[in-house]
């Protein structure tokens, strides 16, 4: 598989989806769902990434992910690149605008959309809780890009990005 090469080394947004073709599954249980959520780490923390959110299902990987763009190519590589068996990935470049947020909302709901869950903080290979604010994000995943773009820091972004998402 060809990789893309991005010259710059300034820090870029990009949301990398993996898909399976027709029906076939890619993650089919949650042992292979927890597999690929660990990858994620490691390739964060090894490639210095920060991801803004993530989420597995049986037939997707979404992952939005903040750093420089050769990192990112290796990491996205690293994650779905050489083991999809039945399927495809692509990356595309996201812009720290509203466009942002409505890719944060695709990606967390998903599973909620494919009707595994009724909501989005009950699917466990996600982002979801941390992103909320429910839980701790571990120090790989930072969402301020999110809150940000809904106002100024005063701790109040987790909160406004949840009416953000129940607004859908």
């Amino acid at each position: 598989m060809a990789l893309s090469v991005e010259i710059s080394a300034a820090a870029i947004l990009r949301h990398v989806v993996a898909r399976s073709h027709g029906r076939r599954l890619l993650y089919p249980d949650a042992s292979s769902r927890a597999k690929v959520a660990r990858r994620i780490t490691e390739c964060c923390r090894r490639h210095r990434l920060h991801c803004v959110v993530w989420c597995v299902t049986d037939r997707f990987l979404h992952l939005v992910v903040r750093g420089a763009p050769a990192k990112i190519t290796l990491a996205t590589d690293e994650i779905a690149g050489g083991r999809l068996r039945h399927g495809h990935f692509v990356s595309t470049k996201v812009n720290q605008d509203i466009y942002l947020l409505e890719v944060a909302r695709h990606v967390l709901l998903a599973p909620v959309r494919g009707g595994l869950v009724r909501r989005a903080i009950d699917w466990p290979h996600s982002s979801a809780r941390e992103t909320l604010g429910l839980n701790p994000a571990p120090s790989w995943l930072d969402p301020t890009p999110l809150y940000d773009l809904l106002g100024p820091r005063d701790g109040q972004g987790a909160s406004r990005f949840r009416r953000f998402m129940d607004s859908s």
